[in-house]
């Protein structure tokens, strides 16, 4: 009786911890917290697979497991599978099941050959986390076969919730190019994806991080809300950052029906870098398209191919039905089709901002308005470098529909020692404080506020791979462009460095706010 006590005193202890602590509509709940391994090379299907030594061999054994809250899931370092991981059961907020890697040498493989689908998979599962592993899906042919590394599908699930993917290496992914029952777009490295109809299907607090995905199509890293519907039906809370995508058949990390997605602190580099005749290959390295208040920053992208007539091949796109969407303290360069995209093609993109970012060497036109000039864009504080025997457009447009919305181009820098020319969208810009110097084509904006006199950069074109070799870009003292811009509303409060930008009063100009750098040769 007095250990009963003691028991329910420990209890009502813990509720009120709970309680205190913030977490007071939380469930208390039993547990099981078992843990699994499997082992490949030594384990028995027979056995219990609750120790190292009682492991499991095969994954038809896992995928027959319905796993509870707090289970773990343990593949065997150095083990190889040739076969599908698609484990049942849901975990809880709190507790969530975790698949993970145990012991020592190279990541546990699960290597497909082709199969349709995600070679580690999940179908309308919540609270589920996958680490460490290393996974393929090659094909001898892309075909018309719907092909993922890591798949979570959700197709009359309602929201699948808190789905964390950390830490994998995702390589040789065959994706098609065919548009079939799905949008090839959804699906590549990673891929989450709404596949059916409901309207109530969507995705809830999603965190991708700290990923390798390479060689895969056609998507490296996607979030895919196939029945969004605007603000009334979209994925939430969900956050991609610290991933590094490299040869990518199409699109490096792309975000479609989310509202408020985070991206930030990728690396993408060369994406777009396949082509298929007859196939359309609109490239770009990351981009966010159906959803609002979407936020793109510290990215580095580079090497973004344009290898057809259709390809697009940016750094950054704001694309269809985008709204409220940023892109600052990015770096881009060496991208074939520039630095970024807006298309609004009819929808409803809008009121998008690009700010503070740094674009050097990048090709073909450096901003472009597709399907006419998205309402109020502002895209202001940048710096561009264009390196001598580049013809790169500053501005461009393409495939246009209605050219009288108005938008901004303000304090921007623009070394152009290139070619190009300004092809100005419609006739509502307004241009001004800005600072162009190097060649200046008759096209180049008349502004009452322009400089045209050397920056004072303290290393143009300086930027390596990285997002902190771009020092070059500060301004040396007594630059011209020193406290000489114009404040911008709602200006994000700091530049690409981090330094302070005030409310009022004149910033500099470019993407570098700080006091000019003394003490330089």
């Amino acid at each position: 009786m007095k250990a009963c006590i003691i028991c329910i005193l420990l209890m009502m202890q813990l509720a009120y911890a709970c309680k205190k602590s913030g977490m007071d509509n939380a469930r208390l709940e039993l547990v099981s917290g078992k843990t699994y391994y499997v082992d490949a090379q030594n384990g028995d299907d027979t056995k219990s697979g609750t120790s190292e030594a009682l492991a499991w061999k095969t994954l038809s054994k896992v995928n027959a497991t319905t796993f509870q809250p707090g289970d773990s899931l343990l593949l065997k370092r150095g083990s190889v599978w040739a076969a599908q991981l698609y484990p049942k059961g849901n975990g809880t907020a709190t507790n969530p099941i975790t698949i993970g890697a145990y012991g020592t040498g190279n990541r546990p493989l699960i290597a497909l050959g082709g199969t349709v689908g995600g070679a580690v998979y999940l179908f309308n599962q919540s609270n589920w986390t996958i680490q460490h592993l290393e996974v393929t899906n090659q094909a001898s042919s892309r075909g018309t076969t719907f092909r993922s590394g890591i798949l979570v599908q959700n197709e009359g699930g309602g929201i699948v919730s808190n789905i964390r993917i950390l830490d994998n290496y995702v390589h040789n992914v065959s994706g098609t190019f065919r548009y079939g029952a799905f949008d090839p777009h959804a699906f590549g490295g990673i891929s989450l994806v709404t596949t059916g109809t409901a309207g109530a299907d969507k995705f809830d607090n999603i965190l991708i991080q700290e990923n390798r995905v390479e060689a895969a199509g056609r998507t490296g890293i996607v979030v895919w809300d196939n029945v969004w519907s605007g603000a009334g039906q979209a994925s939430e809370n969900v956050k991609i950052r610290q991933n590094t995508v490299k040869d990518i058949d199409s699109d490096g990390i792309l975000t479609f029906g989310c509202n408020g997605a985070l991206v930030e602190y990728n690396v993408a580099n060369t994406c777009g870098n396949y082509a298929e005749l007859g196939q359309f290959n609109g490239s770009c390295a990351i981009w966010c398209t159906r959803g609002a208040d979407c936020v793109v920053q510290y990215n580095e992208a580079y090497n973004t191919q344009a290898l057809m007539d259709n390809a697009d091949g940016q750094a950054f796109d704001l694309d269809y039905d985008a709204v409220r969407g940023v892109v600052q303290y990015n770096y881009s360069h060496d991208n074939a089709g520039g630095f970024v995209l807006f298309i609004n093609g009819g929808t409803t993109t809008n009121n998008c901002i690009v700010r503070y970012n740094i674009s050097q060497n990048d090709k073909r036109s450096l901003i472009t308005f597709a399907g006419g000039v998205a309402p109020n864009s502002q895209i202001y504080n940048n710096t561009f470098y264009i390196k001598a025997g580049l013809n790169t457009n500053i501005i461009d447009h393409s495939w246009d529909l209605d050219m009288t919305p108005a938008y901004a181009f303000k304090n921007n820098i623009v070394y152009n020692l290139g070619s190009g020319v300004y092809k100005i969208p419609g006739t509502n810009g307004a241009f001004d404080y800005n600072h162009y110097y190097g060649n200046h084509p008759v096209s180049e904006p008349a502004e009452l506020h322009k400089l045209t006199t050397d920056p004072l950069l303290v290393n143009p074109g300086g930027g390596g791979t990285g997002i902190a070799t771009v020092d070059g870009y500060q301004l040396r003292a007594g630059s011209p462009a020193l406290n000489t811009g114009v404040a911008m509303p709602g200006n994000g409060g700091k530049d690409y460095w981090g330094n302070v930008i005030l409310a009022a009063g004149a910033p500099n100009r470019g993407a570098f706010n700080g006091a000019g750098i003394t003490g330089l040769p």
